[in-house]
């Protein structure tokens, strides 16, 4: 049967890594295709503890989506509220069953009801939308080197260069105190395409690049065309010498296949 949308998901290894410490999960829910859930999570903490930490975040909140009734998730403010009270509950008991500072996770996810859609982010995976060929990152990141851009001291895509830029400041199951997520509400009226995306991708992919594969490619291979850029394409990125004469600091190349890069994507037709 053909439907009015596309949602997909994707994730990849990466060419140096055994396993892989993303998890992913869109659905529709049970009751009503119209309710839709999309989410990420970027599992950390080394050896497969990330990826326990995510995949315990994932399967925690698909089991809370498909057994909350599509009238409650209308109700975006208070879903919004629930959120936020199961992120802090999520995040004790991975603390409670693995302790502080052994594993910890991101998440970036999209509830899609019939009229908004709720955003929740902690961490530094990004929500994107696109509309009228426009691409807009509506997520911050929660890392060390946000705070440069966001105060205009560097440029948003010379970010991927600092040797810090992998130090976030907000993840869930580390720390009761690092456990912070921000929620935001964007009309559905607001976005043709919905993108969310590991910084496996981010750190090799710029706006502009995300922008032009998918502007270039057909909706259905939107997600195939992002993860063979950021995995398996040199993207031929340099340390701008600005940053040099700027920053006492080590800077470095991202390098491809390096990360498992993972995505989810709804696309209106």
């Amino acid at each position: 049967m053909k439907t009015d949308y596309i949602m997909q998901k994707k994730t990849n290894k990466g060419l140096k890594r055994d396993h892989n410490e993303d998890s992913v999960i869109i659905m529709n829910h049970p009751n009503h295709d119209g309710i839709k859930l999309l989410a990420i999570a970027d599992g950390m903490g080394g050896r497969k503890d990330g990826e326990i930490a995510s995949k315990y975040i994932v399967d925690s909140l698909c089991e809370w989506f498909v057994h909350t009734e599509v009238e409650l998730l209308n109700q975006t403010e208070q879903i919004s509220k629930t959120l936020s009270e199961l992120i802090s509950k999520w995040n004790a008991e991975l603390i409670q069953m693995y302790g502080e500072n052994r594993l910890g996770t991101t998440l970036t996810m999209a509830l899609v009801n019939f009229t908004k859609t709720i955003i929740l982010n902690i961490g530094d995976s990004r929500c994107y939308v696109y509309k009228d060929k426009n691409l807009i990152q509506v997520t911050e990141d929660d890392s060390e080197v946000w705070m440069y851009y966001k105060y205009g001291k560097v440029d948003k895509e010379d970010l991927r260069y600092f040797s810090t830029s992998n130090i976030i400041n907000a993840c869930i199951g580390l720390s009761y105190e690092l456990c912070l997520p921000t929620i935001l509400v964007q009309d559905n009226e607001d976005y043709d395409l919905l993108l969310l995306v590991t910084d496996g991708i981010t750190d090799l992919l710029t706006d502009e690049k995300i922008k032009f594969l998918i502007h270039n490619n057909r909706k259905e291979q939107i997600l195939d065309a992002l993860i063979q850029e950021a995995i398996y394409v040199d993207q031929e990125l340099f340390v701008p010498s600005k940053l040099k004469d700027q920053y006492f600091e080590r800077f470095f190349v991202p390098e491809h296949g390096k990360d498992d890069a993972t995505a989810a994507i709804f696309i209106k037709n």
